[in-house]
């Protein structure tokens, strides 16, 4: 059991060292990076924003007796 007096606990953990900072990216790559991204963007334009796939585009609908759509 135990005594009258508790024993000391262990010291805490040290901390572990910072991490290393990163270098500063060169302002000329990074300006390069970003006109290129705006490059890439608007290139998808509005092709980028439709979430269908090829399957329900150029595909006939499905002839089964399952039904696609609500209230068929």
């Amino acid at each position: 059991m135990g005594g009258f007096f508790a024993p000391d606990p262990p010291p805490p953990p040290s901390a572990p060292p910072p991490p290393p900072v990163p270098a500063a990216p060169d302002p000329e790559i990074a300006a390069a990076q970003a006109r290129q991204d705006t490059i890439d963007r608007n290139r998808r334009g509005l092709l980028g924003t439709i979430a269908t796939s090829e399957n329900g585009v150029l595909l006939p609908p499905p002839t089964g007796g399952a039904k696609t759509l609500l209230g068929e």
